[in-house]
């Protein structure tokens, strides 16, 4: 049983379901369990039910506890016991607080928790409050794993994210737009800080390319300001959310990422497998990615250090090329079905070490 916040258009949630569909495939039963409805959070309930769509075709069941247990969490203890009396699970996994709370709450059953960011949330003795119950941790990157053995002593798995390889389209020829297709997808929010892209492109205005930004979020329209405020509106294209990245990032030429902090996004991931190169900030397990496969640069969050550097991917194809290549030879270890053997791995010593104690 995985737990997540909900059929969102998130790094998160799209990796949860992908796992779940994988695992299914592998003989394993799924239940997910999902937060809130499109419907109370005003998300796109399109994006919603292709989501839930795809569980059903990979015979993933699936449930809503709905958004009230935000502030009532009895609400969403008793309403995820409801679930666990008819689903049965033999482990439950939360990639979110809440549902690592409700969770405290089904005895009898291993817990294990996803934290996906390199940003902790909660204070640290919150985790003290979580250990009495979880019986694992998992930290999707080197530096996942770091900051969590900070706040616990209980058992921290490194499980590296992985992506599905049915939503890539792999460019199996690297042959450059004019003018350079530059693209960066990702919600339009403080953490991924466009501002910061923004200001590059402006400095590098005079140079050949069009960067599309695909994503919405709260940031949106002080985002669109800044564009006109900078005189870039002619170098980017506001796309919104994209019912298609794969194509997106197929007929791009170079991905680019900004962020503030991450965890190990999986959008970064797609691009990898797609064989774009990339340039991603310092944040996270960004660079892990990078320094695995070769096929890019990574950036200081700062706008003199990323501008050099988007600079020198714009005007050198050979290195582009060679970033492609690196992409393509050796980014196999990000695939969906290397995460879900660690996490059966993982769930399977976990059911063991339970029936050991019985």
């Amino acid at each position: 049983m995985h737990i997540i916040s909900s059929a969102a258009a998130g790094g998160a949630e799209i990796y949860v379901k992908d796992l779940s569909k994988s695992m299914s495939e592998k003989g394993n039963s799924l239940f997910v369990v999902l937060l809130d409805r499109a419907s109370e959070s005003g998300r796109d309930a399109e994006f919603e039910r292709s989501f839930l769509a795809e569980l059903d075709q990979y015979g993933v069941e699936y449930g809503f506890l709905g958004d009230a247990c935000r502030k009532n969490f009895l609400k969403g203890i008793i309403s995820l016991l409801h679930y666990c009396r008819s689903f049965k699970p033999d482990i439950i996994h939360s990639h979110l607080y809440y549902g690592a709370v409700f969770a405290l709450f089904q005895f009898g059953i291993p817990h294990v928790y996803t934290h996906h960011n390199i940003k902790l949330k909660a204070k640290p003795f919150f985790y003290k409050f979580l250990d009495i119950r979880t019986s694992a941790y998992v930290g999707i990157c080197h530096a996942c794993v770091t900051l969590l053995k900070t706040v616990t002593s209980k058992r921290v798995v490194h499980i590296d994210n992985g992506v599905d390889s049915a939503r890539i389209i792999p460019k199996q020829e690297y042959s450059s737009n004019k003018p350079l297709k530059l693209v960066s997808v990702g919600t339009l929010s403080v953490q991924k800080n466009h501002q910061l892209l923004f200001h590059a492109v402006s400095k590098l205005r005079n140079m050949d390319f069009l960067l599309t930004v695909a994503g919405e979020g709260s940031q949106s329209a002080k985002l669109k300001h800044m564009v006109e405020e900078l005189n870039i509106a002619n170098k980017i294209d506001f796309i919104g959310n994209s019912n298609n990245v794969k194509q997106l990032l197929h007929d791009s030429d170079l991905f680019i990422m900004s962020s503030a902090w991450e965890g190990l996004p999986i959008v970064q991931i797609e691009a990898t497998l797609t064989g774009l190169p990339v340039l991603v900030t310092d944040v996270g397990g960004c660079s892990e990615i990078v320094e695995r496969v070769g096929n890019g640069l990574v950036a200081q969050v700062e706008v003199e250090d990323y501008t050099m550097k988007l600079k020198q991917l714009i005007e050198s194809e050979l290195l582009r090329i060679k970033f492609h290549k690196n992409a393509i030879d050796n980014a196999a270890h990000y695939t969906v079905n290397n995460a879900v053997d660690n996490h059966l791995d993982l769930y399977k010593s976990l059911t063991n070490q339970l029936s050991s104690h019985v």
